[in-house]
C-alpha cells in the first residue's frame, strides 16, 4: 500500500491512492479534535516513559507543560537534544514516533496489510544531505518500507504535482509553502514529453525560503501583543513558555490557555473583518482578559515578516532571471495560506487573478506525496541545490563532483581516481564537503568525514584509488573506493 506523508512542523498528514485511483485522507484516531485529518506533530512522554503522539499529547500542555515536545522539525540533523523526565530525545527520535503513529493508524484502518510503502516530503530550505537522511531514516525506523532512490521530494514539488493536471506545457508557477513553522518557495516549470494532455515532466528552476518563518513566527508576534497588554494591565509577564519554571500553576496554565486563542484571532483577522477580538473570562485571577487587533496594528506587526517574504520572493526571480510577468500562476499551500500580509504581498507582486488558494490547500503536500508514490508516470528533474566536492590540496581547495544547479539524471554516476603521494601510507582521509555559490576553505559542511584503510604493499606498485559518486533522486550522496586489489569501502552520508 502506497502512501503519502507531508511530516509537518505543526500537523501531519497523510494519503493514499485508492485502487479507483481516489487520492484518500487518513483520519486519525489522535488526531486533532476539530478535525481528525491533522495528525499534531506533538508528543508528551508520560509518568511511566511511555510516548503518547498528537491530540493526547496536546491535551497535556495545560497541566504537564513540561512534558510536551513540539515543533522539532526545524532541528532535523542538528543533534540538539531535549531532555523531558529520564528521556532524551532528538528531532529525529520526535519525528520517529509521529511517524510511527502514522503506521499504527495504517495498521488500524488496514489491519490484511503488510506492507506500507511511503514518500514523505520535506522542505525545499533542507537543501543540504543532512535533514534529508534524518527523515528517511525516521520513516524506516517508524516501521515504513521506502524506496533506495525515491522516497523523499520537496514540499512544494509535491504540491505542484498535486495541482500539474490544470498546467500546460511550459507554464512557470510559483508554489508558495507556508505551514506552521517554514516559508518554502519553488519556482517550478512545466513540461509535456509524451502524449498526455497536462505535463509529465516538472523542472525546478529555483527555490528558496526560511527554515524558521510560519504560523509559529506569527504566533509569537500577535502572543507579544496581547501580552504586553496583559502586563499593562496585571503586571504579569505571560511571555515565557508554559513549562517556565518561574510560573505558578495559575501563570501556567493561564498561558497555555492564552496561547490557545491564536488560532481563532487568526481565523477572524484572515476571514476579511476590519478587526479580531477575544474574550478570556477569569485568565488570572480577578482578570477577564479582553483582547482587540485591528487589521492596520496587526500588518504593522508584521512590517518586518513582510519584509523578509518580499526579500525572499524577489531573490528568487533575480537569482534565476525569470521575470514576475512570466509567472503563470502562485500556488499558495500549507496551514497558512492565508496569512493576511503575505496573501496581500503575493497580489501586489503578480495579481490578485493570478493567485490560487485552492480550498484544500492544507492537504495538497500530502495529495503530490500520494501521487508521487502511485503508479502516476510523472517525472520530477533531479537538480542539485548544493555543489559536492572532495577537499584536496591540504584541505584549500575541493575537487567538484556534482555543481549547484546541475540536473542529475538517473544513471548519474562520477567516477574519480587519485594518487596516493605516500606510497607508505597505511589510511587515507577523505572529506566530502557541500557548499553554496564557489568553493571557501572557511564556508563549507562536512558531509563525510572518514578513515579508509590502506593496503601498504599493494600501494608499492599501484597507488591509485578509484573513487564512484552516485547521487539519487532522493538526493543521498553514495560513495564506493574502489582498492588496487578490487576491494571496496561504501559510503553513504549518515552522520
Amino acid at each position: 500500500m502506497n502512501i503519502g506523508i507531508d511530516l509537518g512542523t505543526t500537523n501531519t498528514l497523510a494519503c493514499y491512492v485508492n485502487p479507483a485511483g481516489v487520492i484518500t485522507k487518513i483520519e486519525f484516531e489522535n488526531g486533532r479534535t476539530e478535525n481528525k485529518y491533522l495528525l499534531p506533530s506533538c508528543i508528551a512522554v508520560l509518568p511511566d516513559g511511555n510516548i503518547t503522539v498528537g491530540q493526547p499529547a496536546l491535551d497535556r500542555k495545560s497541566d504537564y507543560p513540561e512534558t510536551v515536545l513540539e515543533n522539532t522539525k526545524y532541528y532535523m540533523g542538528q543533534n540538539r537534544t531535549w531532555t523531558v523526565g529520564r528521556t532524551i530525545l532528538t528531532a529525529e527520535k520526535t519525528a520517529e514516533y509521529i511517524l510511527r503513529e502514522v503506521h499504527d493508524e495504517l495498521k488500524r484502518q488496514f489491519p490484511a496489510e503488510e506492507n506500507f510503502h511511503a514518500f514523505v516530503t520535506v522542505p525545499a530550505r533542507f537543501d543540504s544531505q543532512i535533514p534529508r537522511l534524518a527523515t528517511k531514516e525516521a520513516l524506516i525506523k517508524a516501521g515504513f518500507n521506502v524506496s533506495d532512490i525515491n522516497s523523499i521530494t520537496d514540499e512544494p514539488i509535491a504540491a505542484a504535482i498535486a495541482y500539474s493536471s490544470y498546467m500546460a506545457n511550459s507554464d512557470i508557477i510559483l508554489v508558495v509553502d507556508i505551514g506552521g513553522g517554514t516559508f518554502d518557495l519553488s519556482l517550478i516549470s512545466s513540461k509535456i514529453t509524451g502524449n498526455s494532455a497536462s505535463p509529465d515532466r516538472l523542472v525546478p528552476i529555483g527555490w528558496g525560503g526560511d527554515l524558521y518563518l510560519g504560523g509559529n513566527t506569527v504566533d509569537k508576534i500577535i502572543l507579544n501583543l496581547m501580552c504586553r497588554q496583559i502586563y499593562d494591565e496585571t503586571e504579569c509577564n505571560l511571555s515565557a513558555e508554559p513549562s517556565d519554571m518561574r510560573y505558578s500553576k495559575q501563570q501556567s496554565t493561564a498561558s497555555v490557555s492564552l496561547r490557545s486563542y491564536i488560532e481563532p484571532l487568526k481565523k477572524q483577522l484572515y476571514s476579511g473583518e476590519e478587526e479580531a477580538e477575544i474574550y478570556i473570562e477569569e485568565l488570572l485571577p480577578d482578570y477577564d482578559f479582553d483582547f482587540t487587533i485591528s487589521i492596520k496594528e496587526y500588518e504593522e506587526a508584521m512590517t518586518d515578516i513582510t519584509a523578509k517574504m518580499k526579500s525572499i520572493i524577489e531573490d528568487i526571480y533575480r537569482k534565476n532571471s525569470v521575470m514576475f510577468s512570466q509567472t503563470k500562476k502562485v500556488l499558495v499551500v500549507g496551514g497558512m495560506a492565508h496569512e493576511y500580509c503575505l496573501v496581500k504581498l503575493l497580489e501586489e507582486f503578480f495579481g490578485k487573478e493570478k493567485i490560487l488558494i485552492p480550498d484544500d490547500s492544507m492537504y495538497l503536500v500530502a495529495r503530490g506525496a500520494s501521487i508521487c508514490n502511485s503508479n502516476a508516470q510523472i517525472h520530477i528533474d533531479n537538480v542539485a541545490y548544493t555543489s559536492i566536492g572532495i577537499l584536496i590540496k591540504n584541505r584549500t581547495e575541493a575537487d567538484v563532483i556534482i555543481h549547484e544547479g546541475e540536473v542529475i539524471g538517473k544513471d548519474f554516476t562520477v567516477e574519480r581516481i587519485y594518487n596516493l603521494v605516500n606510497k607508505n601510507a597505511w589510511e587515507l582521509n577523505i572529506t566530502i564537503v557541500e557548499f553554496r555559490g564557489e568553493f571557501n576553505p572557511s564556508g563549507y559542511t562536512t558531509l563525510i568525514n572518514s578513515v579508509i584503510p590502506l593496503k601498504r604493499r599493494l600501494f608499492r606498485k599501484n597507488q591509485e584509488l578509484k573513487f564512484s559518486f552516485t547521487f539519487t533522486e532522493d538526493k543521498i550522496l553514495k560513495v564506493i573506493t574502489t582498492h588496487p586489489d578490487g576491494s571496496q569501502n561504501p559510503l553513504e552520508v549518515r552522520l
